[in-house]
């Protein structure tokens, strides 16, 4: 028998109370008026002292029937056979080891093995075990068994990987492994440096009440680490050749003290820069350093700084084109080249990353093989043949960008917009109020975004000319003049876009080829039009790689040297899964030569952040289920506890029957009787 609430038995001591009643003197004398006494005789009377019990069958129901309330709020409960059965069968333990990069701490990885090992030492030979190795990802090593060498084995070849931390992904891992066995009270092991970017995702995580989830802490003397955090590369063009700037962000964590560390450049393997750095004890700082020729093709980067403790975070990869080019087609009369196109061809030559390489065009001469290596034509206010115009409709849909500039050669009622993005219906002539002005332009849009908090830069442009367009359905208008007339308009072709711009970039017909906002103006509407996007810097591990879908077979060579062959298709093409910290090249059909493409993939920064969390965020926002397998699991169900603490309704039944029996019983007058005395030779009675 057990209780609930064993604090209530402490009511048994009431039990004095009934007692205590039955021994009290309760008799009194009742004062009688009488007259004077004188004429009687003095005697003396002795009564027998009430000290001893004389109702021991209503003292006996009034004790029992207390005992009995105070037994029923105590809410005792069978003991379960089951329960003393199972606290001596084998127990069910998972060991999820963290292999994230933080713990190739040098005083993490020994003691998280060390920890595993005495866990598995410490098991019953009937005991049952699984393994799980845990980063960003779980990897099932072991299910469980009783063969505890198999355990030992894996752990003595396990290695930290470079990838982040990931509670949610090793807790999911722990149920998967514990379907093994239902109905079976666990105990999972984190055994973890409790890396504090890992508990993200916790939230909506469900438990069965069974198991019963514990840290095991890997204690470490000291947080401090530094690390390269990110990198910043910029092309740099001279009058001889383009060279490359590159800074490093190191930063530093917990430092007892600033510290000199010195960061060093390498291109393509080979070393390219040195520099020192002092650091402060919490922060970062940039690492500049000289810039150095562009390498032709594909550049391979790495930061490395002084090993520390933790040696993984201390290198950086990078990757880039060597020259990122934009192919651009410029389609236009022979007497427009250099005089209206002048403005446009220069703020287009200017920028870098990416370099936009032209390519002059003369009316009749656009066909799809003139289009083939290009990212976006420029129809400057040319018309069309019916040819022409479906080589340019062909290369639109296939993903092309276009921008059409009407003038005053397309402002005439019977010239034909390419693509049907617009009716030309005659031109506005804003001569005599000095040009009109934008005046509605959706800065949202990311051709206008830079211009959001500052409008007046675009609205200070004057346009004397511009065409009067009607808008179709499925054609967006982007921008107005200040006379409601649409200024700049976007339509959707299949998998690309085409830009109408109502004025011509010269400056015969405005100013804005003169205003500042005319370069990065220009600029935004060939990157937005052409969807040209620069490949990152780096990606971080867990995240995919898009292969480039040009590659009909590709082949991707990983860091530790693995051949992959991902499948993908036309629509989306292959993608590969970043699990390890390096570079990643693409190939067409074999590994040999330059590759096409590559990636250079590090770990997130997060996980150099050494300072733990506290244990119990492991399970914050972790909730518990009531499904089948936690219902049943074992002595500790609630539904089976419930069961077994029915015994205290009859108790309190019981307890009910005694008081009304006590109450007949005092009510019927039922008492013992004291001894009789003889006083003065006649007998009276004392009670």
């Amino acid at each position: 028998m057990n209780f609930l609430v064993p604090a209530f038995l402490a009511g048994l001591f009431a039990l004095a109370i009934p007692i205590a009643m039955h021994l009290r003197h309760r008799e009194k004398g009742t004062p009688v008026r009488f007259p004077s006494l004188m004429f009687l005789e003095k005697l003396s009377i002795r009564t027998s002292k009430r000290q001893r019990i004389t109702d021991w069958p209503l003292l006996l129901l009034r004790a029992l029937a207390l005992a009995l309330l105070v037994l029923a709020f105590a809410r005792p409960f069978a003991g379960n056979s089951d329960a003393a059965a199972a606290e001596d069968a084998p127990s069910t333990k998972v060991l999820l080891l963290d292999r994230s990069m933080s713990m190739g701490h040098s005083e993490s990885w020994a003691a998280a093995i060390d920890s595993a090992r005495r866990i598995v030492r410490e098991s019953g030979p009937q005991d049952r075990l699984g393994l799980v190795f845990f980063d960003d990802e779980a990897e099932v090593a072991q299910p469980l068994t009783t063969d505890h060498s198999a355990i030992d084995a894996l752990l003595q070849t396990a290695t930290p990987s470079t990838r982040s931390t990931r509670y949610v992904s090793a807790l999911r891992a722990a149920r998967s492994v514990l379907l093994d066995a239902p109905n079976v009270p666990a105990e999972v092991l984190v055994i973890t440096d409790l890396q504090r970017g890992g508990v993200a995702g916790l939230a909506g995580l469900e438990l069965p009440e069974r198991i019963t989830v514990r840290a095991v802490p890997v204690v470490r003397s000291s947080e401090a680490n530094v690390s390269v955090s990110g990198v910043d590369v910029r092309r740099v063009a001279d009058a001889e050749r383009t060279r490359l700037a590159v800074q490093a962000r190191v930063a530093s964590r917990r430092l007892s003290d600033v510290r000199t560390v010195t960061a060093r450049l390498q291109i393509d393997g080979r070393a390219s820069g040195e520099q020192s750095i002092t650091l402060p004890t919490d922060g970062e700082r940039v690492v500049s350093f000289d810039a150095v020729p562009l390498p032709s093709g594909r550049v391979r980067g790495l930061i490395t700084l002084d090993t520390d403790a933790l040696a993984a975070d201390d290198t950086f990869h990078f990757a880039l084109e060597g020259e990122d080019g934009l192919p651009v087609v410029l389609l236009a009369p022979d007497d427009a080249f250099g005089v209206e196109t002048l403005f446009a061809e220069r703020a287009l030559a200017i920028g870098r990353a990416p370099t936009v390489a032209v390519e002059r065009r003369r009316p009749g001469s656009l066909n799809e093989a003139a289009l083939q290596d290009a990212e976006m034509v420029f129809v400057w206010d040319t018309p069309l043949t019916q040819s022409e115009n479906a080589a340019l409709e062909t290369f639109v849909r296939g993903g092309g960008g276009a921008i059409v500039i009407i003038g005053r050669r397309l402002s005439s009622r019977d010239a034909v917009v390419p693509l049907n993005a617009a009716t030309v219906n005659g031109s506005a002539d804003r001569f005599a109020d000095r040009g009109g002005t934008f005046g509605d332009v959706q800065t949202e849009h990311p051709v206008f975004s830079a211009f959001r908090d500052t409008p007046g830069a675009l609205t200070s442009a004057r346009f004397i000319r511009y065409a009067r367009l009607e808008v179709p359905a499925g054609t967006e208008v982007l921008a107005r003049f200040d006379d409601g007339s649409p200024a700049v308009l976007e339509r959707r072709e299949g998998a690309g876009r085409l830009l109408v711009l109502a004025t011509s970039l010269d400056t015969r017909t405005g100013d804005l080829p003169l205003q500042p906002a005319f370069f990065p103006l220009l600029r935004r509407m060939v990157l937005h039009t052409s969807g040209h996007t620069a490949a990152p810097l780096w990606q971080l591990t867990g995240e995919a790689w898009a292969l480039p879908k040009s590659l009909p077979e590709p082949v991707v060579s990983t860091p530790s040297g693995e051949i992959l062959r991902p499948a993908g298709n036309d629509s989306t093409g292959a993608a590969v899964a970043l699990a390890e910290r390096g570079v990643y090249s693409a190939y067409s059909s074999v590994v040999s030569g330059d590759p096409v493409s590559t990636a250079a993939v590090n770990v997130s920064a997060v996980e150099s952040d050494l300072t733990p969390v506290d244990a119990r965020e492991l399970l914050v926002g972790v909730a518990v289920s009531n499904d089948e397998a936690g219902a049943d699991a074992g002595p500790a169900g609630s539904i089976e506890l419930e069961k077994r603490q029915g015994i205290w309704r009859w108790l309190l039944m019981v307890a009910a029957l005694l008081l009304v029996a006590e109450t007949l019983l005092a009510n019927r007058g039922w008492r013992g009787k004291a001894a009789r005395l003889t006083v003065a030779g006649s007998e009276r009675s004392a009670s």
